[in-house]
């Protein structure tokens, strides 16, 4: 059963005039005929009792006018549905990221999301940054926020959606909590607390290579797996860490985040994605790029090889 023809029907059904339903949907007379008549051919019962002064539904017509109408609804909405999934206005995106992103990046990124595509659902999970790239390389997720760099993947594309300065993390009420700044070479006597060599080893060796580069080995007195599981390990007196400038904004009580001297360390988050972007990532990619933290660092867009939040 042809949709056309049950869309001539419903507009003879309606009109009971075969010039006016010939109008209405865009076909000569003699061809609405034509498909009228192919489908009564095809149900095998009469739609239509006509003559030359008018045109009646037959008892078959009626019935099936309503199941016409509704299978006439359906079809035009799944078209516009696969439509507006073909724009990235429905369906679901499903984002990966490490806490870090949290700080100032993803909250503009998400409200503007929520309301230029009110009709796509957000699934968002917080993960370790080999995670978030696993994730992504498995279409576990659609699009990741990860920390740079990262092994090279040849499938896995990039762009830096945030680079800002590295701070250090202290005590409050420490000797270092007072100072304007702190150049990184004081630190080495001081315990510090990274992020674990076996859950980010890129990371991990940044920073221990920034301590090498001040003149000093890097005295690690705890290894972590998030940032803001060290934050809560300064605030308890266990040493200092390394935070994006970002970080700021989510100190908790018992920290003083201080600028450092001596180093030009920055940390660089990426969007990750796979392949070609499909319509929803790319419209949560623009506003990636569109939307500008409050604290941000070079323009966004841009590649950089050097570490992450």
């Amino acid at each position: 059963m042809e949709l056309r023809h049950l869309r001539s029907f419903v507009a003879l059904a309606e009109e009971l005039h075969f010039g006016r339903a010939a109008q209405r949907v865009f076909v000569a007379q003699p061809a609405l005929s034509k498909q009228i008549s192919a489908l009564e051919k095809e149900l095998g019962v009469l739609l239509f009792e006509r003559d030359k002064r008018q045109v009646v539904l037959t008892t078959a017509g009626v019935a099936l006018l309503e199941d016409a109408r509704r299978l006439l609804t359906q079809a035009d909405g799944a078209v516009e549905r696969a439509r507006s999934a073909g724009r990235g206005s429905t369906g679901m995106l499903r984002v990966g990221f490490i806490a870090p992103a949290l700080y100032d990046l993803l909250p503009p990124v998400l409200r503007a999301f929520r309301v230029r595509h009110p009709g796509v659902r957000l699934a968002l999970e917080e993960m370790h940054n080999i995670e978030a790239v696993n994730a992504v390389r498995s279409r576990r997720v659609h699009i990741a926020f990860v920390r740079l760099p990262i092994e090279p993947v040849s499938e896995l594309s990039l762009v830096t959606v945030r680079s800002e300065p590295v701070m250090l993390a202290v005590p409050e009420g420490s000797r270092l909590a007072d100072r304007e700044a702190v150049h990184l070479a004081e630190l080495a006597d001081t315990d510090l607390i990274l992020i674990a060599r076996s859950q980010e080893p890129e990371l991990h060796d940044y920073y221990v290579a920034q301590c090498a580069a001040a003149g000093f080995s890097a005295r690690i007195s705890h290894e972590v797996d998030r940032t803001h599981v060290a934050i809560g390990l300064v605030a308890s007196g266990l040493g200092v860490c390394f935070v994006p400038r970002s970080g700021r904004r989510v100190a908790q009580p018992g920290v003083v985040c201080v600028p450092l001297l001596g180093t030009r360390m920055r940390l660089t988050m990426a969007a990750a994605w796979l392949g070609d972007p499909d319509p929803l990532v790319r419209n949560f990619l623009a506003l990636c790029t569109d939307v500008r933290p409050q604290d941000p660092g070079p323009r966004a867009g841009t590649v950089e090889p050097i570490a992450s939040a």
